[in-house]
């Protein structure tokens, strides 16, 4: 029960993190707000889907729909702009065809396809917090890994930079006290996987080792026969 209520609390410290770091930028809002609508037009028009999923036939393309999000699960959101994306072709070619209720603009398409690429690490971490056999080991090096993979400003345009620095300072500020639960860091110093490799700094692994160390000689404490 302990382990479920952590994992709730780490999922939605994560949807808090991308909704402040990332949606909450106007220009990705505009976008995303965009792509709903269009979304929501097939959704209610089985003949324009019905077309849609002609044109992915001409183009030799799976037929796929386009996903409807959830606005309280972030990761809903991220298949909805993921299912844009994969169908920017399809829609490109319908949208000449048929009248859309909006349409995005090619800097809104490319916003969508680099926040999708970026988010694809956070919605691996939702999976694998919210699977059935996740373990509580896991969430420290998956938050480590998230900040290192933002930390790299590589030759990219600013425009992938900056909403790199605007995740990286959300999860640094949501995810500032994971290391603090004993629980995860206790389960990560005992995961061979991990041991003391993704602690934040040499001193905070220090300190989850003797709060190992303090527990283990408590235990030692309980079990010893009275009158040694």
């Amino acid at each position: 029960m302990m382990l479920d209520c952590l994992a709730f609390h780490a999922l939605h410290t994560l949807q808090l993190a991308v909704n402040e770091g990332l949606l909450a930028q106007r220009s990705v809002a505009d976008a995303v707000a965009v792509g709903r609508k269009v979304v929501g037009h097939f959704k209610h028009s089985t003949l324009s889907y019905s077309r849609l999923e002609d044109i992915q036939l001409q183009l030799n393309q799976p037929i796929k729909r386009l996903q409807q999000d959830v606005k309280t699960r972030w990761n809903s959101t991220f298949c909805t702009l993921q299912s844009l994306t994969e169908q920017k072709r399809a829609l490109g070619i319908f949208g000449s065809e048929h009248e859309l209720p909006d349409s995005l603009s090619l800097n809104q398409w490319n916003l969508l396809e680099k926040a999708v690429t970026l988010l694809a690490p956070f919605e691996e971490l939702t999976r694998q917090v919210s699977s059935s056999d996740a373990s509580a080991s896991d969430v420290i090096p998956a938050i480590t890994v998230l900040q290192r993979l933002l930390s790299k400003e590589a030759d990219e345009e600013p425009g992938i930079n900056t909403m790199k620095r605007t995740l990286l300072t959300a999860v640094q500020k949501r995810f500032a006290d994971v290391e603090q639960i004993q629980l995860f860091s206790t389960a990560t110093l005992l995961d061979p996987r991990y041991k003391d490799r993704f602690f934040s700094s040499s001193s905070t692994a220090e300190n989850a080792k003797e709060k190992v160390m303090q527990e283990l000689q408590k235990i030692s404490g309980r079990d010893r026969p009275t009158g040694e």
